[in-house]
């Protein structure tokens, strides 16, 4: 089990990619005073959905990087297996995909365009000859539609399609702008983690190409429009929910500085102790924040703060140590 678990590198994305996902769940249902519990096995079979798609596109990733790990000196779990072995590995979660949108799920319709949509970008970020992850700018770009844009883009379709509620091509805009810019950040900040690795095997990313200046920089310009989107979905549609999860935030960071001298990046991680901004909040301080409002709201809806909270307790936990450890 744990082989299992490690293969499909869950440490990777479990904590990190999918409260965001949900939280943007959880607030746009919550805002048409409905109950979150009343709209969980929709939001479950989501969840499945999505955890489909991250195997997928660990198997396909690892499947793709076996001789370039190699080179690195890198552990890569598929090397163990057998070209067709990876294959039907690789298949594996695409039929989980179909099982779910074809018998849970309406098959034919926007929220399930994006969702496949996801599967395309990574395929063609992994598989040659396109292997867009080799070509700079446009593998940023599909990796950061097909890790963040578009799965979020799924579900949020489905709650509103679920809620009833009119689907604005506005808010789809600046929300997937919001998105774009952090999945974007998330991948250069992953490439600037594996920089070394992929010089050995060769592989030359965006990151390679720039210094820590124009990183910096480069940051400094998606944050801004990062925010400038985030604000403009979360007013048009008159989203206020979010701003006690903000205010703790800040907060929580202020103290962070204060305390443990921990400074906020944008994407360069150029001193000792940081956080990447925003982060933290988008994978803690918004899903849980929302998830309290909605438990004072209906006490009823306390059941999927709980749920959330066991799902996902690792990034909480280390939070609430370091508030602890702050007064």
């Amino acid at each position: 089990m744990k082989k299992i678990f490690t293969m499909i590198r869950a440490n990777d994305w479990w904590e990190f990619k999918f409260p965001p996902m949900l939280a943007v769940g959880y607030m746009i249902i919550l805002n048409t005073h409905r109950n979150i519990v009343d709209k969980s096995s929709l939001l479950i079979v989501a969840l499945i959905a999505i955890i489909i798609g991250a195997i997928y596109v660990s198997l396909i990733n690892d499947a793709t990087d076996v001789d370039e790990d190699a080179k690195a000196g890198k552990r890569n779990q598929m090397a163990a297996y057998s070209t067709v072995q990876q294959i039907a590995l690789i298949l594996l979660p695409l039929v989980g995909a179909g099982v779910i949108v074809f018998y849970f799920l309406r098959p034919f319709t926007v929220p399930n365009f994006f969702y496949f949509g996801s599967y395309l970008c990574f395929t063609l970020y992994s598989v040659p000859p396109f292997r867009f992850k080799k070509r700079g700018l446009s593998g940023i770009i599909v990796d950061a539609l097909g890790s963040q844009v578009f799965p979020t883009l799924f579900i949020a379709l489905l709650c509103y399609q679920s809620i009833g509620e009119e689907i604005k091509i506005w808010s789809l805009i600046f929300m997937g702008i919001w998105l774009f810019c952090f999945g974007v950040r998330g991948i250069l900040w992953h490439q600037l983690a594996d920089k070394e690795n992929d010089k050995i095997s060769g592989l030359n990313t965006v990151v390679q190409n720039f210094s820590d200046a124009q990183l910096s920089k480069l940051g400094i310009g998606i944050v801004t429009i990062e925010i400038i989107a985030f604000v403009a979905y979360i007013l048009f549609n008159q989203l206020y929910l979010v701003i006690p999860g903000l205010v703790v935030y800040f907060i929580y960071n202020r103290l962070l500085l204060k305390k443990f001298y921990v400074v906020q990046i944008y994407i360069n991680p150029n001193v000792p102790q940081y956080r990447i901004f925003l982060f933290e909040y988008y994978q803690v301080f918004f899903p849980v924040s929302i998830l309290i409002i909605g438990a004072f709201y209906n006490p009823i809806n306390t059941i999927v703060l709980l749920l959330h909270l066991f799902l996902f307790p690792s990034n909480t936990l280390q939070i609430l140590k370091k508030l602890r450890a702050s007064f």
